[in-house]
């Protein structure tokens, strides 16, 4: 029996994976900088009440004179994240040169770093939302649409602009939107080149693929400007012959971070699956002069009666009995648990009886 020997063959070039570039780059928030600095504080102006003018009175015809009271915010950058890797230049002699640093830096930021830092971001405008509801039946063809002009109405409400919002939708409730009946779409080669798959309320809606988002979020809507959202360093560097290597050393390392603003919390909305892993906002009730504060999740709940945000405020308390009150008073709360994305933040204006 003949014996044959069959030759193998090594392609001339590189397979490459697929990959996706950023979804949320264009609609990060860049009003402010964090240059020289790695902890950034803004200051707020608080306003009060307005006062019924008196002409008649002798004095304080305009109500009584008091100092502005302002608000401090804190935001600290964590995000540090690095890579080291090294070409051996003997291995790339009998690999037919195939090893590029410069390709693979390349490679690095797209497989690594833009799907990390889009998930990152996803994540901590979910949890830091200041609207948002949790769907009280499973998310279908025939309810998406009131749910998505539902959310753009509440931001209405909360006087967010109208100009700069994004709608970011999960792939699978993509497909629901759109088979609605209310679906309309051009199909306009921009939109399919741009991610968009349509418009609700003049708002682009972008397709999110599920491995980006939050577990449980079905979309989210976000004003522009309601995060800051800085890339502080993008090092990505290759250096020929180091002192331990013959060949060429890859390194990386990104400095970023996202914060939504305390002040424009209202500005994200997030619309959660009825599967637990999106909170409720708690609800309040009053008993002789005592507030109670209920998760119906069973979560933890922080909240403050100044009127503050409770997820960025150094003033949040954390709830574990009914709160007395003295006068009037507005709380604002949400509920937190770790894995979870944390609840909108529900308010409740308690009146002293």
């Amino acid at each position: 029996m003949a014996t044959i020997n069959l030759m193998d063959k090594w392609a001339p070039r590189l397979e490459k994976r697929f990959t996706a570039g950023s979804i949320t780059d264009k609609w990060c928030g860049t009003n402010w900088e964090w240059t020289g600095v790695n902890t950034l504080k803004t200051l707020t102006l608080l306003t009060d009440p307005l006062n019924d003018y008196n002409p008649s009175a002798t004095a304080n015809r305009f109500g009584t004179m008091t100092e502005v009271d302002d608000e401090a915010n804190t935001y600290t950058l964590t995000k540090k994240r690095s890579f080291d890797k090294a070409f051996d230049e003997t291995n790339v002699q009998d690999q037919n040169f195939l090893k590029k640093g410069a390709a693979y830096l390349k490679q690095m930021w797209d497989e690594r770093y833009v799907p990390e830092i889009d998930t990152y971001r996803f994540a901590r405008w979910a949890d830091g939302a200041g609207l948002g509801a949790v769907a009280t039946e499973a998310i279908s063809k025939a309810n998406i649409i009131e749910a998505l002009l539902n959310a753009h109405a509440a931001l209405d409400d909360a006087g967010v602009p109208m100009e700069n919002r994004v709608t970011f939708i999960r792939s699978d409730y993509a497909v629901k939107y759109k088979i609605a009946d209310e679906f309309k779409y051009d199909g306009a080669k921009e939109f399919i080149q741009k991610r968009q798959i349509g418009e609700v309320e003049g708002s682009p809606i972008i397709k999110v693929p599920k491995n980006r988002f939050p577990a449980g979020v079905a979309f989210m809507v976000k004003y522009k400007q309601a995060t800051a959202d800085p890339v502080k360093m993008r090092m990505l560097r290759a250096k020929d012959d180091s002192d331990d290597l013959c060949g060429v050393r890859m390194q990386g390392l990104v400095r970023y971070d996202s914060f939504v603003l305390a002040q424009s919390a209202d500005g994200i909305y997030v619309y959660g699956e009825n599967a637990g892993n999106v909170l409720k906002a708690p609800t309040f009730s009053i008993s002789q002069n005592k507030v109670t504060i209920t998760s119906a999740d069973s979560a933890s709940i922080k909240y403050t009666t100044d009127g503050t945000n409770p997820k960025t405020s150094a003033t949040a308390q954390a709830y574990s009995a009914p709160v007395s009150i003295t006068a009037n008073t507005t709380f604002r709360a949400y509920a937190y648990a770790t894995g979870k994305t944390s609840s909108a933040i529900g308010s409740y204006d308690a009146v002293k009886t």
